[in-house]
Parts: C-alpha cells; structure tokens; sequence
C-alpha cells in the first residue's frame, strides 16, 4: 500500500484568520515527488508576517506554479501513477493539511480513484516514537535554511519515518 508524505504551507496559521493555501509537497515511500505553488489563491497582503519571513523566500516559482484547478488535476494524476490499491497520504499535521486536499478533489469532481478517502496518522510505539523525533532533528541539523518549504517538510516526514521504523535499531 503506497504511503505519501505530505506537507502544506498556508497564508496564516491562525484559525481567525484567512487561511488560503500556498504550495503543497508530497514524498512517496519510493521517493518519487510532487511539488506546487498556486497561482491563484493568495496574495502577499492575506499572509502573516510570520509566512512572510520565512514561507514566501522559499518559493520556487516557474514550473511549479499554477492555478488551484491545475493543481487538482496534475495532483490526481500523480496519485494515479502511483499505482497500488490504495493510496494513504500521512501528514503530521492532519488536522490543517488533510481538509485543503479534499476539499481540492471534491470542489474539483476529481478524487484519484486509488487515494484513501482519510488521512493516515503518524504515529508510532514509544521506541519507534523517539528514532522518528530523532530522526527530525537529524533532517533539520542539515536542512534547516529550507523548513518551512512544503516539498522538504514532506521529504523530513519520511525521512524520520524511515528512521523510525528500521529494525534492528
């Protein structure tokens, strides 16, 4: 069952504010990666001067960005060449992350026929619990000028999920 990784950077991550999505990244176990930007759902004036600082500098622009409805199709289309039964993104922060992808599906009529229709939980036994955690700080030691970049969130996800489920360890 293939396991995406994914991460999503928004406007703001106040609930009382106007939360709009930016970039989104996904990671499958088998490292193949999507990443993009959108075009048409924001703009600087939305952001917090959080984002601002330290999402909007991250940014890749060109091919990356595009509109929300691209975006939809393009993503379902990846999802789809992943093959397998079923599909499970995991995101450490489902509770933010997980509502923008299906609302992007359903708003869009295009759910990838393979995507679970849930969002996996990260979550592990005590032992397996501290390697990932471990694993995270040893992602971030080396690629800290880049968190908060949806696509490398995603790749520290499985990075430490790797980690965290080695055995042997």
């Amino acid at each position: 069952m293939p396991t995406v990784f994914f991460d999503t950077e928004f406007t703001t991550a106040s609930a009382d504010g106007i939360r709009k999505l930016i970039s989104i990244g996904c990671i499958a176990q088998d490292g193949r990666e999507f990443y993009a930007e959108l075009s048409d759902t924001y703009h600087e004036g939305l952001c917090s001067d959080w984002v601002i600082q330290n999402v909007l500098p991250l940014l890749q622009g060109g091919e990356c960005r595009m509109t929300e409805a691209e975006l939809a199709i393009r993503l379902k289309e990846w999802v789809e060449g992943l093959g397998g039964k079923e599909v499970i993104f995991r995101s450490d922060c489902p509770g933010l992350d997980w509502p923008w992808v299906e609302q992007l599906f359903q708003f869009y009529d295009c759910w990838p026929k393979n995507l679970r229709q849930k969002c996996g939980e990260i979550e592990f036994n005590t032992g397996q619990q501290q390697r990932f955690n471990t694993g995270l700080k040893d992602y971030w030691k080396i690629n800290i000028a880049r968190q908060h970049h949806a696509l490398v969130d995603a790749r520290s996800l499985l990075f430490a999920w790797k980690l965290a489920i080695r055995r042997g360890v």
